[in-house]
Order: structure tokens, then C-alpha cells, then sequence
């Protein structure tokens, strides 16, 4: 009896063991100036779904912390009390350090960390840039719509527009092009800019076979890299069955 109970403990010590060492940390940081007693919520982007993690106010310094347990690397968002998101990508072990004002959240806030971390940054910097353009040339339009020369104007601006969408696509294809190993291709294939994705799989099927082929055997077990493919798998199957008729 007393032998029993012996292996039921030993095998439970090893199932507690081996699930504990499949959990890892990565750490958030951060100083912001102009931010005492702001609030910050941590999120995960799941594939469909978005799931609260954590919260916190910044203490007298804008300094804040956030210990994150993960079991395979994620996408993890910070939530300003203005409605405005920081994406991160993290990855087991990571450290991740914010810098910056509080009141500039998140445009104005420098990351420091992976290599990963710099790709999303860069990203996001590029693509606020062109989305700051674009809102605009929408206000601009408001402010005209009943001027004698509105119809000319929005003609003048549709081209300005359509130079800023090519100009994102560009950088997109490029991006994919030069990092199709890298999770952060996932959000760059499938961010909205504005109302609608840049790429599409009817007109770029090919980059995203080539980030499925790439990631697939990357992070063979990542939801996001499943799901990615899922989500491929269905298109073509929708596009066969109206192929055939």
C-alpha cells in the first residue's frame, strides 16, 4: 500500500514538473513620463478572440511592470485609458522596455528589445505615418464638401490616396519578402488599413502560402501559425468549389 501511494506521488511530482517547465515568463517594463496614475490594460490577441491578461497604474514615476506567463510566443497588446493600443510580440524569456510620454502613446513611445520587438516597432511607426496622411485627406474633404471646387478636389485626392495605399503595399510585400521566418509577417499580412486588409489572398495567394510554407515549419504548433493556415485552407477550398461550378 504504502508502495503504491510512493509511485502515485513520484508520478504526480514529474506531471507537476513537467507541465511547470513548459510555462515560461517574459517580462514588461516601463517608464513614462506624464503618466502617474494612468491606467494600462494587457491583453492577448488570440486568433479570434482577445483575451484580458492583466492591469495596472503607473506609480508616481510612470513606471509600470507586467510579468507575462506564456507557453509558446503571442501577440500581447497594452490599452491606453484613451482607447489606443501598443502590439507587442512576445516571445518565452523576452524583456521588453517602454520609454517615452505617456501623452504620446503610443506613436511616441520607443521599445526596447528582441530583434522581433525593433520589426513590429518599425512597422507600426511606418504604417501610423501613412495612416495619419490618410485621416488627413478625410478631414480636409469634411471641410470642403460644400465648397464651389469639392468635386475637383476629391478627384486630386483619390490619387494622393491611391500613392499612399501603393506605398503601404509596397512596404508590406517587402517586409514579408525580407522576413517571411518572423511572426510579426502575420500581423503585417493582416492588418486592416482603415476599413480593409492591404493584401488579400485573391491577388496574394503567393505570400500567403509562402508565410504558411515558412511559419508552418517554424512554430509547427503556434495558434497563430494554425490558424493562418486554416484560414488558407478554407479560402482555397472555397475558390475550388466555385472554380468548378
Amino acid at each position: 500500500m504504502i508502495k503504491d501511494k510512493t509511485i502515485i506521488i513520484f508520478l504526480a511530482f514529474i506531471f507537476f514538473s513537467c507541465s511547470h517547465s513548459l510555462q515560461h515568463q517574459a517580462i514588461i517594463t516601463g517608464q513614462l513620463k506624464q503618466g502617474q496614475g494612468e491606467k494600462l490594460v494587457l491583453t492577448e490577441l488570440e486568433p479570434k478572440t482577445i483575451r484580458k491578461i492583466d492591469s495596472t497604474v503607473l506609480d508616481a514615476g510612470g513606471s509600470f511592470r507586467f510579468k507575462v506567463i506564456l507557453t509558446e510566443p503571442g501577440f500581447y497588446m497594452l490599452h491606453a485609458s484613451s482607447g489606443k493600443v501598443l502590439v507587442l510580440l512576445l516571445n518565452l524569456e523576452d524583456t521588453v522596455n517602454l520609454s517615452g510620454s505617456f501623452q504620446g502613446f503610443p506613436d511616441q513611445i520607443k521599445l526596447n528589445g528582441p530583434a522581433q520587438t525593433k520589426l513590429l516597432e518599425d512597422f507600426f511607426r511606418f504604417t501610423r505615418k501613412n495612416e495619419c496622411a490618410v485621416d488627413s485627406l478625410e478631414l480636409l474633404l469634411v471641410e470642403r464638401q460644400d465648397s464651389a471646387g469639392y468635386f475637383e478636389l476629391s478627384r486630386k485626392l483619390d490619387t494622393v490616396f491611391k500613392n499612399i495605399w501603393d506605398r503601404q503595399r509596397a512596404y508590406e510585400l517587402d517586409f514579408i519578402d525580407k522576413h517571411p521566418s518572423s511572426l510579426v509577417s502575420l500581423i503585417v499580412l493582416n492588418y486592416a488599413f482603415g476599413l480593409n486588409t492591404i493584401l488579400a489572398p485573391e491577388k496574394d495567394l503567393t505570400y500567403f502560402e509562402k508565410l504558411d510554407s515558412v511559419l508552418t515549419k517554424s512554430f509547427p504548433e503556434n495558434k497563430h501559425v494554425k490558424y493562418h493556415h486554416q484560414r488558407l485552407m478554407e479560402f482555397k477550398r472555397q475558390k475550388k468549389t466555385k472554380e468548378n461550378g
